[in-house]
């Protein structure tokens, strides 16, 4: 069996898989300071209350975005697969990355691009809705071109309502309508709608670019709703990141 990290600023979301089949999936805090034991005895425990036996895991495949965690990580699962740890990097990228300064493309946006390509094919457009809301761009052969970055919309909220005294945190729901009647609605109008709209536009923009025609595909944590509510999105898959770990793994343990 494989395990797979995407280890963001915010979460970090594990993925066991037998073969190309995701058996189990769990979603942990991330924290900057965690040490390799504290990571280790986490991973046992998900194991373990998973009824999955350690010993039966051959390979750690990683994406991550968070250096300091990267050698707690490595350490973390030396006892349980010896050297058969990999990050997946801008070095050990198996896809091209043509844009000025491969190295700062983050191994997450890599992951959607290998999985996208691999289900869909190219060109494809890549939504990530996580701490930051990504948009990939990949070319009919795969390479990843380039792409965006928006603050991610509850941060925005988040921002708004800390600096506004009368304003207040509200559930970022998709309203009944952009007049609101009331102070929740209103945020809810113009964070929401407002977001929604930023998404659109965004894709629009990237249509326009490019001569072919593009597909596009949502994941991250807030990825269904824009999926349900947007008409430009034409798939939506959760554990895309992961899949594309799997993938990457299939590649770099050959």
């Amino acid at each position: 069996m494989l395990l797979v990290l995407d280890v963001g600023n915010t979460n970090i979301v594990l993925g066991l898989f037998r073969g190309d089949v995701l058996m189990h999936q769990w979603r942990v805090t991330s924290h900057r300071n965690q040490t390799s034991d504290e990571l280790r005895l986490t991973v046992r425990s998900l194991l373990a209350e998973a009824a999955v036996d350690s010993r039966e895991i051959d390979g750690v495949a990683i994406a991550s975005v968070v250096p300091s965690l990267n050698y707690p990580l490595a350490t973390a699962f030396e006892p349980l697969v010896g050297e058969n740890i990999g990050f997946l990097s801008a070095e050990t990228s198996p896809i091209i990355l043509d844009v000025e300064t491969p190295h700062t493309v983050g191994a997450d946006r890599i992951a959607n691009c290998i999985a996208a390509y691999a289900a869909h094919g190219g060109p494809i457009l890549i939504l990530d809705f996580g701490t930051a809301t990504t948009f990939d761009l990949a070319a009919q052969d795969g390479r990843f071109l380039g792409g965006a970055i928006a603050p991610e919309m509850r941060l925005a909220a988040q921002a708004l309502t800390d600096r506004a005294a009368q304003l207040h945190a509200v559930e970022l729901n998709v309203p009944a309508s952009v007049i609101g009647k009331n102070t929740t609605t209103n945020i809810q109008a113009g964070v929401v709608l407002g977001y929604l709209d930023l998404v659109d536009g965004l894709i629009q923009r990237f249509k326009a670019e490019v001569s072919e025609p593009l597909q596009v595909i949502a994941t991250g944590g807030k990825g269904e709703m824009f999926y349900q509510h947007l008409d430009s999105i034409e798939h939506y898959d959760p554990v895309l990141t992961l899949k594309g770990l799997q993938i990457w793994w299939g590649h770099h343990a050959n």
